[in-house]
């Protein structure tokens, strides 16, 4: 048995979108840098908006939807994500998502269809069977408050907050807006970035944890490798991604 997660992702307005050829470009573009962020996940691009992705570890789909969120281009169309995780009997690299039937992607798709049906859509739901349903409910209500902060949060705050998820450090966004740190820590505060941030990391603990009470003999280190080579990537190419 392997450790796995699942998001399915749509993006908002997207037939409607004017910009439908560009978005769609944007989406291929999407995949080839999701197949580098996933390791040895699997990515495919379906048909219109849909992006799929199964990766190992119960964290790791949450995690790339989460930074996916954070460099998206095209506010008016944001992306949304169903997620589940759990266990899946073969290995990651040996599994064709595009005809792979299983729970998860079920799971994943009905987090999804919730999503889909909101009037004020979220950003990000859990489905799953591997986890008690109280802890759960916990986790897609904070997914819930992460969701309103994020959606109150002015261009520049986004940014900010965005660029801190990357390098962590002060002065390091100062220099590359151009800023003083004083004037970066006031859009930090007043976006609420220490809390959407905070409650992202909470939740990969929690699916750390549940991760390691399912698999007590695996030792690895998911979610720091998953965060690491995420980052380090989109440093290479900050200015373009955020339009620098």
């Amino acid at each position: 048995m392997v450790p796995a997660s699942v998001f399915i992702m749509d993006v908002s307005n997207s037939s409607s979108a004017e910009n439908g050829e560009t978005l769609s470009r944007y989406l291929s573009e999407l995949e080839s840098t999701v197949k580098s962020w996933s390791g040895r996940g699997q990515v495919n691009h379906r048909a219109g908006d849909e992006l799929i992705v199964l990766a190992e570890g119960y964290s790791s789909a949450f995690i790339i939807a989460f930074y996916i969120s954070r460099v998206w281009k095209y506010r008016l169309n944001a992306p949304y994500f169903g997620l589940s995780f759990g266990s899946i009997e073969k290995s990651i690299d040996a599994i064709d998502i595009e005809k792979w039937i299983h729970p998860l992607v079920k799971q994943a798709r009905d987090a999804n269809d919730y999503l889909k049906k909101q009037k004020d859509r979220e950003s990000f739901h859990f489905q799953s069977n591997d986890i008690e349903p109280e802890l759960q409910v916990m986790m897609n209500g904070m997914l819930s408050l992460q969701h309103v902060l994020s959606e109150q949060q002015t261009e520049i705050q986004r940014l900010v907050c965005s660029l801190y998820l990357i390098y962590g450090k002060q002065n390091a966004v100062a220099d590359l807006l151009g800023r003083s740190a004083p004037t970066v820590y006031s859009h930090f505060k007043k976006g609420h970035s220490e809390q959407i941030l905070q409650s992202f990391q909470e939740i990969v603990r929690v699916l750390d944890s549940v991760e390691a009470k399912s698999f007590p003999d695996l030792k690895h280190l998911q979610e720091n490798g998953i965060q690491t080579l995420v980052k380090k990537d989109i440093k290479v190419q900050v200015r373009e991604v955020f339009s620098l």
